[in-house]
């Protein structure tokens, strides 16, 4: 009573993928960490435990105790730990709530990934839960892959590398539903073979169908698009000339084989299920059709660029894959026609064939919405209503954000947004983006605030499963593309910041292309700041503003009146 004891315990992790005698590597791997320390021991192997084979189970000899010295570990530790949070903290002075989310957020996604290791990724829970058994989906690469690619760039590449190592998985699922190219599993695992299960056991007992991994394509896209967009912003070339256009060619490919040029002149994708999976076996479902298009257009130009830049890379590609420029000729084709369902008038898209015709519900009558609607009224009568369980037409129009008007994404957000039920822990947070970039600031707290406790109050139930890793990627999301206003050009990065008058201050840093770009906003007066590390200039503007050329070492401030932005002000940092 009343000593202090202090346990050290040093864990040494192999996998058959490192050594085909894991154990015996990994013992060897712990002792030279206990030599190393200064332990005591006289050689590399002396003291290690042996183990035996006896009847098919091995048995462990028991290890004798050392007074080992970890301090050297735990400072390496320390230090990358403080290299991480240099690069990915944000500060958020003025919502206790959202910032202390942030940060549980962003220790959680830094947890996950390994930069290191290009044949693993992400599972829906992350290290934290056995839901999902592990499995990789969506979540990936639309809600969590663009924090890694703006913060932690090579953690970002080994994620879309594994996507990369799962290709022929992805080719023989395509195959086998009768499409051409490459068709990524819905839940995916070590290998990419399809691991979606084909049914679930309900509350009270009945089998119901999972059509997900069957239906649920959008996927394809989603991979294709954070490979562009990682490219865009790292520049990496190697990683889009070996490995990231083949992805873009062979996705392109299934979306061309996918669908149906019809009577109507119009390229139609039919029974698949969209975001909103309370709707099966829909026709045009607008996520899926918009993101289907923008992949055969950024295929084609996949495919002219390598023809351009890479002529022998391109050679190779063209005998390993078969392609030719009468098939890239056909995705812009087909890419032109593509069904999307908006009304010219209004600008507003229908979520797919016939949703429209749907019954109106009022969701407000469920609040506080504790429980998934399809469980509180049925999956029969939610299928049958205008009951939506996540973003859907608004992923669409927030992934592609410049590609619609103003007014198309005021529509769209007005009418949608009443209608969700935010049934998946990934659609809070998109609201929230989506709410602050249209200036809905008091409606975009709101929703930050519902993200921000999916985990930390487990309001969805089910923490015991693990952290939502998605709906943590999307919070990032929600401050620095939402509230932040951050939108990629062609050449640098643009913000436009929507900042509720209460936060005092948000701060972040992002990379672009080896560039180090530190962001600081105010809401009261509106201040930009932006500042810029490394060894190149980078260009820096405002969305309704001006475009500067920012030199390394140099800090730039822009203040917002009246809606308006001023010129930059440059000076050295």
């Amino acid at each position: 009573m009343g000593q202090v004891y202090h346990l050290d315990r040093i864990a040494v992790v192999y996998s058959s993928r490192d050594s085909p005698q894991p154990g015996r590597a990994a013992e060897r791997h712990l002792t030279q960490m206990l030599f190393a320390s200064g332990a005591g021991l006289t050689s590399p192997t002396a003291g290690i435990p042996s183990a035996r084979s006896s009847g098919g189970e091995w048995a462990r000899s028991t290890p004798r105790r050392y007074d080992t010295d970890s301090s050297q570990i735990v400072a390496e530790h320390q230090q990358a730990w403080s290299r991480y949070w240099a690069g990915a903290d944000i500060v958020l002075l003025g919502d206790e709530k959202a910032a202390k989310a942030l940060r549980f957020a962003i220790y959680h996604l830094g947890s996950a990934a390994n930069p290191h290791d290009d044949r693993v990724s992400i599972g829906a829970r992350a290290l934290t839960g056995e839901a999902y058994k592990g499995h990789v989906l969506w979540d990936t690469e639309a809600f969590i892959l663009p924090f890694f690619v703006l913060t932690q760039p090579s953690a970002a590449r080994a994620l879309l590398q594994y996507r990369y190592h799962t290709l022929p998985a992805a080719r023989a699922k395509a195959g086998s539903l009768g499409y051409r190219g490459a068709l990524y599993a819905w839940e995916s695992t070590d290998t990419g073979e399809e691991a979606t299960p084909s049914f679930s056991l309900t509350l009270d007992g009945k089998l119901i169908p999972i059509l997900s991994g069957n239906q649920e394509h959008h996927i394809s896209a989603n991979v294709a698009y954070a490979v562009w967009h990682y490219w865009q912003i790292t520049g990496d070339d190697g990683f889009f000339r070996e490995s990231g256009a083949e992805i873009m060619l062979d996705t392109a490919r299934f979306w061309a084989s996918r669908g149906s040029l019809e009577e109507d002149g119009y390229y139609h994708i039919r029974c698949v299920i969209g975001p909103d999976e309370y709707h099966e076996s829909v026709d045009d479902n607008a996520y899926t059709n918009g993101m289907a298009q923008w992949n055969l257009e950024y295929g084609a130009q996949t495919g002219q660029l390598m023809a351009e830049r890479w002529p022998e890379r391109w050679k190779e590609l063209t005998r390993q894959i078969a392609i030719t420029s009468d098939e890239l000729a056909q995705w812009r084709s087909l890419a032109k026609a593509m069904y999307l369902g908006m009304d010219p008038a209004t600008g507003l898209i229908e979520q797919f064939r016939g949703f429209y015709e749907l019954a109106e519900f009022d969701l407000s009558r469920l609040e506080p919405l504790t429980t998934p609607p399809d469980v509180l009224l049925g999956r029969s009568r939610v299928k049958g209503a205008k009951i939506i369980k996540q973003a859907d037409v608004l992923m669409l129009l927030f992934q592609q954000w410049e590609r619609f008007p103003r007014v198309v994404h005021e529509a769209n957000f007005n009418y949608y947004h009443p209608r969700t039920a935010h049934g998946s822990s990934l659609s809070p947070a998109i609201h929230a983006a989506f709410a602050a970039r249209l200036g809905q600031l008091a409606l975009a707290e709101r929703y930050l605030s519902q993200a921000a406790s999916i985990d930390l109050q487990d309001t969805m139930g089910n923490a015991a499963g693990g952290v939502h890793i998605g709906a943590m990627g999307g919070l990032w999301q929600a401050i620095v593309w939402g509230f932040g206003g951050l939108q990629l050009q062609p050449d640098g990065l643009a913000f436009d910041p929507q900042l509720p008058a209460s936060w005092q201050q948000l701060k972040f840093r992002l990379q672009w292309r080896g560039c180090q770009l530190a962001v600081i906003l105010s809401a009261d007066p509106n201040y930009l700041t932006v500042q810029l590390a490394g060894e190149d200039a980078m260009n820096v503007g405002l969305t309704n503003g001006t475009t500067i050329r920012l030199l390394p070492g140099q800090q730039a401030k822009a203040r917002q009146v009246a809606g308006c932005w001023s010129d930059w002000e440059v000076r050295l940092a």
